[in-house]
């Protein structure tokens, strides 16, 4: 009897792609919810080593992407590159965030970013938007961090790592 053989990611580097900005998004989606943010943005290393982003804005929520590319996109980068959570509490108190909307009154509201990582290994960040001010930065840096480093698993369950399923 033959054995069957199954392709192999790097055969398929397509395949691969497709699966890391699925699990990039998976993260952004499940950080949108467990923060109650508006929107949100994710970088990601693909298969091949290149730097791929995208964004997302949850219906019925302020479409603030665009307007704040700007700041998440320093976010993200400034949290890759200290490989540690950071968030801007208050945006509206926030004369870096006012320099990188050139200038422009910033939204109400808060914005924070982490790196996602798996296995001890960084391959990509996660920026997230809510609509209200925090108070509780270290908490909301706690929640962040716990859902971007929590296996890829646990989250496609929709339950965090450990926690049965209801019967």
């Amino acid at each position: 009897m033959e054995e069957a053989t199954w392709p192999r990611p790097e055969s398929h580097p397509a395949a691969t792609q497709h699966v890391r900005e699925m699990a990039a998004n998976l993260v952004l989606s499940r950080a949108l919810t467990i923060l109650g943010g508006a929107c949100g943005m994710v970088v990601y290393r693909d298969a091949g080593g290149r730097w791929n982003s995208d964004a997302l804005g949850l219906p019925g929520q302020p479409d603030r992407l665009e307007e704040l590319t700007p700041v998440f996109e320093a976010l993200l980068e400034w949290s890759l590159y200290t490989e540690k959570p950071v968030v801007v509490g208050d945006l509206t108190k926030s004369p870096w965030s006012r320099h990188l909307m050139q200038g422009s009154d910033p939204p109400t509201g808060s914005v924070a970013a982490t790196p996602i990582a798996q296995r001890g290994t960084i391959w990509g960040a996660i920026a997230v938007y809510r609509v209200d001010a925090v108070t509780e930065s270290m908490e909301v840096m706690r929640q962040l961090t716990d859902v971007a480093t929590e296996p890829l698993s646990a989250l496609g369950s929709g339950r965090p790592e450990g926690v049965a399923p209801q019967a």
